[in-house]
C-alpha cells in the first residue's frame, strides 16, 4: 500500500467512524428530534411527517424522527418523560392537556358541548384565556404548548341495534367512551352506562355485545371497521378537539431563538394541509359507511345540549375546573 493510499484509507475510516458514532453525516451538525404519538402510525404519521418537512424547510439544522403506535409508550409515560428531557415532543389529541400536572382545568376541554364547531374551539385556542390557562400547566407539566396541527372529526355515537334520536334513547345503553369523568357524567346523565375498553378490545366487544356501541368520529368508524358491528350513526358531535405539539420545555430551552420560531411557524402549514386531509377523510368515511349498510339518523342535538350542561353545571363546573370556565368558553362562539 503506498502512502496516498494508506493516507486516503485512514481519512476513508475516519469519516465512516464519525458518520457511525454520530448517527448520520447530518447528526454531527444539526439536532434530531424525537416525537412520540399513541395513535396507530398509519393514521396519525402523515401529519407528523407533514410537519417535520415543514420544519426543516424553515430551519435545515432541525430534524424529527416520528415513533408512532405508542413506541414510546403511553401517554402518562410521555409527559413523563418530557419533564425529565429524555422525550422531545408529542402530537396528542387537544384534549389530553388535562392529563398532566397542572392541567386538570383543561378537563373542561373535552367537558360536552364546550364549543359547537371547529371555529370555535380553534377561536378559543388561539384566546387570551387559553393563553392565562396553559401558563399553569407548562410550568408544572415542563412542557412548552407548541401550537394546532389538524382538525379532527367530532364525536358522535354509534349503535348496534338502536336508534338514538334524543337523551332517553340511551337508556340502559353500554357504550365505550374515553374514562374521563367530564364524560362518563353526561354520559350517566343521559342514561347509558360509560363502560372503559383499550381501542384493541372495542371491535370484539361490539361484536359479542359486551358493550352496545361507541363514541369516535366518522374516520374512526370506517377507518376500524366498526361498520361491520354497529348499525346506527347518531351524529349528536357532543365532543370537538384537534391534534397539538406539545414539546419538553427542557429540550425547548436548548433550542435557539431560530430554531424555536421554526417549530412554532411550521404549525401553521401543516395544519391548513392536514385539516383539509382531515375534512376529506370523513366525507369519504361517510359515503364509505353508507354504501356498507349504516343508517346515519338525525337526532335532536338541542335535546342533548340541555341535558349536558345541567350535567356539566351541576357535578363538574368548580369542582373540575374553575367555576364559570365553561360558561365562559361556551361564550366564546
Amino acid at each position: 500500500m503506498t502512502t496516498s493510499t494508506k493516507t486516503r484509507w485512514i481519512l476513508l475510516m475516519t469519516v465512516t467512524l464519525l458518520i457511525v458514532s454520530t448517527g448520520g453525516v447530518f447528526a454531527a451538525s444539526g439536532k434530531i428530534l424525537k416525537i412520540a404519538f399513541v395513535a396507530p402510525s398509519p393514521v396519525w404519521g402523515p401529519i407528523a411527517d407533514y410537519y417535520a418537512k415543514e420544519v426543516a424547510k424553515i430551519e435545515p439544522s432541525l430534524r424529527i424522527k416520528s415513533f408512532g403506535s405508542a413506541q414510546l409508550g403511553p401517554l402518562p409515560k410521555n409527559f413523563a418523560d418530557m419533564k425529565m428531557g429524555t422525550l422531545d415532543m408529542v402530537l396528542t389529541d387537544s384534549g389530553v392537556l388535562s392529563l398532566p400536572k397542572g392541567g386538570s382545568h383543561f378537563g373542561v376541554i373535552f367537558a360536552p358541548y364546550a364549543f359547537n364547531s371547529q371555529a370555535h374551539i380553534r377561536k378559543y385556542f388561539a384566546s387570551d384565556l387559553f393563553r392565562s390557562m396553559i401558563v399553569k400547566t407548562e410550568k408544572e407539566a415542563g412542557i412548552k404548548y407548541v401550537g394546532w396541527v389538524a382538525d379532527r372529526s367530532p364525536r358522535l355515537i354509534t349503535t348496534s341495534n338502536r336508534k338514538v334520536l334524543k337523551p332517553g334513547d340511551m337508556k340502559g345503553l353500554k357504550l365505550r367512551v374515553p374514562l374521563l369523568k367530564s364524560i362518563s357524567v353526561v354520559m350517566e346523565a343521559w342514561g347509558a352506562t360509560p363502560t372503559p375498553l383499550s381501542a384493541s378490545e372495542m371491535y370484539m366487544a361490539m361484536k359479542q355485545g359486551v358493550v352496545d356501541g361507541q363514541d369516535n368520529g366518522f374516520d374512526a368508524i370506517f377507518g376500524a371497521k366498526y361498520y361491520e358491528v354497529q348499525k346506527y350513526v347518531s351524529p349528536i358531535n357532543y365532543i370537538r378537539s384537534g391534534l397539538v405539539i406539545i414539546m419538553s420545555k427542557s429540550v425547548w430551552k436548548k433550542l435557539s431563538k431560530k430554531e424555536q420560531k421554526a417549530l412554532i411557524a411550521a404549525t401553521e402549514p401543516t395544519d391548513k394541509w392536514a385539516s383539509k386531509r382531515n375534512n376529506e377523510i370523513v366525507a369519504r368515511s361517510i359515503k364509505g359507511i353508507k354504501e356498507k349498510g349504516m343508517i346515519i339518523l338525525d337526532p335532536d342535538i338541542e335535546a342533548f345540549k340541555r341535558t349536558a350542561t345541567i350535567a356539566v353545571k351541576e357535578k363538574l363546573d368548580g369542582k373540575v375546573w374553575p367555576a364559570g370556565l365553561y360558561d365562559k368558553i361556551r361564550a366564546m362562539d
